[in-house]
């Protein structure tokens, strides 16, 4: 728990954690992520937040509760049995735990489980800025330590805290030793300030008996009654996508912004690390709570875009990757969370940024040769830049060109070439057109927008250009798909989600789309089985491999392949993929609170790092299956004759509160505690627009269903389905309900 505070125009930060010793094994710090066994509740706003983990070789929790009550104060609970032992350890952050000379210095508060912090400033003499941390029970070890690292040794060597007989009198680091006793919990409190005597009264009011206890129920039910919930289909999914998302959540001092990281564990030294696509999808998850983490998610991914425009695969709190990019997701997701969050200011933002980003894909690198179109053929390949500045992880060869790809070790991959002079694979890539056809088609609507009407109708211009090109040159009739192509002009016959992108950018005609899915999506023998969809197909050698890219399953391949199925208005497939990928993330959630970074597709455990935050995509479908808005369909409700009963709670959209209940006989949709919509149906409506007019609407259903709308208080309308007049209908009691045959139809209600 960090304190983040400035005063006279200087920092002033403390910080604090637990650790906990049990037989002869001490876990802190970065140990105790591997540990993770509930990864609970964490308000985006820190008033609620809980974890627990174990220490090895014991099964027993450790759970930890904390509040943050007001801007300077902390309090909690740590909840373990008595015979074990709790450090809680305060130091001074953003700073190497091993560091010297900082300017804050701890000591122990005499006869009381306490510690007193204070942190100095340049040029003010006499006031410091002060932390005190108490706790409500004895201890049975403490004591003051030039660096956390020294800390730790004394717990890890001799398992109890004393004073450091170290003769420097800088003190970095503190910490107090004790166990829970007969009750199980022990309480804390936390308060910055600056009276140390006002400090310690305020911690002895909050920690009197039941007090704490009293603030975290209060707190914990406040925010469990806010949040976004979903009931019976797709249980717990929002809470599960939130839970995960903001424990990941941490401080980026170069961007003065908190959101969260892609796994903590990457999180150390520079502090935080984003990847280009993990960042822009990441924050289509944060967005469901919060929309402060999610603009700034993309404040920080797009605030690393280098001078020639690309946006860096890795920006993070250290160096970036200056030699690639990655998918260009970016504009799709500042759309989708400038619906949720209409902010202009933040769509003026990065808007510029996201326009350069854009054009820099096939623009002119000095030298007649666009960055990103190696032949000339006004399609895009991967690529890495060769050059003498820094890059993360080094730069200039095939394997950096992958890296760009997002889809490292792909065997897509395997047999491809990079060109020293252009930069580029030898390989005109599917994914990427598509994704970049899919940018043009969003910065279209985010131009439409903010009223650029000439940037709008240039991005149209260029998505019709590109969809042209992967239409006349990456379909290949004879497989019925579309494949990457080398620049020698054959087709490469490695498959992956990535080839069917051309239905999520709307590029794939009816009858293309119709192949891509029948003859191969649900194909048991590439794509389709239990577990889907591999980022090998079945029949592809190097499926066997199910290491990393090469055959599992992962959550942005799967969140993109959806839409790509939705998109097409295959909505019964829509369903059974989304309860794939639903079921996929439950079975490791539920066993070890894992999020995983990937699901291997022979089996459907986890695999890779796994609390990384892009596995939550997998449950981000489901919930955008039920409630979504995307830029062709609008807003879109409602689930394909759904096997039970759910309900999706607390979805925001443009300002407005929206919940929806589906099941085998009803299609219900509420609009800030009103209903609005109802069939007696599992149906599926797009493009569900109320205007001054009336209403339209696009449904699509198995059967026949009765339509009930209440968007009208009073008055005569029209209704029409596919045009055709139903006849004048009275509204009664502010509803109007008419019959609709099953299949597709638009429907329109005019006013009279």
């Amino acid at each position: 728990m960090v304190f983040l505070a400035k005063a006279f125009g200087q920092s002033s930060n403390f910080a604090l954690r637990f650790g906990t010793f049990s037989v002869n094994t001490f876990v802190d710090g970065t140990g105790i992520y591997d540990e993770v066994r509930e990864v609970g509740p964490h308000a985006p706003d820190g008033s609620y937040c809980r974890l627990s983990w174990q220490v090895r070789p014991r099964n027993s929790l450790v759970t930890l509760e904390w509040s943050r009550i007001d801007e300077m104060t902390v309090v909690g609970r740590i909840t373990a049995l008595p015979d074990f032992q709790i450090a809680l350890e305060t130091y001074i952050p953003f700073a190497p735990t091993n560091a010297w000379g900082l300017p804050g210095v701890y000591s122990l508060a005499e006869e009381k489980s306490a510690i007193i912090g204070r942190y100095y400033f340049d040029n003010v003499f006499g006031a410091t800025s002060q932390l005190l941390v108490q706790v409500d029970r004895p201890t049975i070890g403490r004591g003051t330590y030039p660096s956390l690292d020294n800390l730790r040794d004394t717990m890890k060597g001799a398992g109890v805290l004393v004073e450091s007989m170290d003769s420097d009198a800088s003190r970095n680091a503190a910490g107090l030793q004790f166990t829970t006793g007969n009750a199980h919990t022990a309480h804390f409190v936390a308060i910055i300030g600056w009276d140390k005597e006002q400090l310690a009264q305020k911690a002895e009011a909050l920690l009197a008996p039941g007090k704490i206890e009293s603030i975290l129920k209060e707190k914990s039910e406040t925010y469990a009654s806010r949040r976004p919930t979903a009931h019976g289909l797709f249980e717990n999914a929002p809470e599960i996508i939130g839970n995960n998302m903001f424990w990941n959540s941490l401080y980026a001092a170069r961007t003065d912004g908190i959101f969260p990281s892609i796994s903590r564990k990457w999180a150390h030294g520079a502090g935080w690390v984003l990847g280009e696509w993990d960042g822009f999808l990441g924050s289509l998850l944060t967005s469901l709570e919060d929309k402060e983490q999610s603009w700034a998610t993309i404040r920080a991914v797009l605030s690393a875009q280098t001078v020639t425009g690309l946006v860096p695969n890795g920006p993070g709190g250290g160096s970036i990757t200056s030699d690639r990019s990655q998918p260009p997701v970016g504009s799709y997701c500042v759309w989708k969370i400038y619906q949720r969050y209409p902010d202009l200011a933040e769509l003026q933002w990065a808007y510029p940024r996201l326009k350069l980003w854009h054009e820099w894909w096939f623009r002119d690198r000095g030298d007649g040769q666009a960055w990103r179109d190696g032949n000339h053929d006004g399609l895009l390949e991967w690529g890495s830049d060769r050059g003498s500045s820094e890059s993360s992880g080094g730069r200039g060869f095939l394997i950096h060109a992958k890296w760009e790809s997002g889809m490292d070790d792909n065997p897509m991959w395997d047999d491809v070439h990079y060109d020293p002079k252009t930069y580029t694979m030898d390989l005109d890539d599917v994914g990427l057109n598509s994704l970049y056809a899919l940018d043009a088609e969003s910065l279209a609507a985010l131009a439409g927008i903010l009223g650029k009407t000439g940037d709008q109708k240039g991005f149209q211009a260029d998505y019709e250009r590109i969809k042209q090109l992967v239409r006349e040159k990456l379909w290949n009739e004879q497989d019925g798909i579309y494949e990457n192509r080398y620049w020698g002009g054959e087709f490469s016959k490695r498959l992956s989600p990535s080839s069917f992108y051309p239905m999520l950018a709307g590029i794939a005609t009816r009858a293309q789309a119709e192949r891509m899915v029948h003859e191969h999506l649900l194909n048991p023998k590439e794509f389709w089985g239990e577990y889907v969809v591999p980022t090998t197909p079945r029949n592809d050698a190097a499926f066997s491999d199910q290491y990393y890219w090469r055959g599992s399953i992962w959550g942005p391949t799967n969140y993109l392949l959806y839409h790509a199925i939705d998109r097409y208005g295959y909505d019964e497939i829509a369903l059974d993929f989304a309860a794939k990928s639903y079921k996929l993330f439950q079975s490791d959630w539920k066993t070890d609170q894992h999020n995983d970074e990937l699901y291997h597709a022979w089996g459907g455990s986890g695999g890779g790092d796994f609390h990384y935050t892009w596995g939550a995509l997998l449950c981000l479908i489901p919930l955008e299956q039920m409630l979504d808005m995307n830029p062709w369909s609008g807003l879109r409700f409602g689930v394909w004759n759904p096997p039970s009963d759910g309900d999706f709670r607390g979805a925001s959209w443009k300002g407005h509160a929206y919940d929806v209940s589906v099941g085998p006989h009803k299609t219900v949709l509420l609009r800030d505690g009103q209903e609005r919509f109802r069939a007696d149906a599992g149906i599926v409506v797009r493009d569900y627009t109320v205007s001054n007019s009336g209403v339209s609407a696009q449904v699509n259903s198995e059967r026949g269903f009765r339509w009930t709308t209440r968007e009208f208080e009073e008055g005569m309308v029209t209704p029409k389905i596919d045009g055709q007049s139903q006849g004048k209908i009275k509204v009664a009691g502010g509803s109007v309900s008419f019959a609709v045959p099953r299949g597709e139809h638009a429907i329109e209600i005019a006013r009279e």
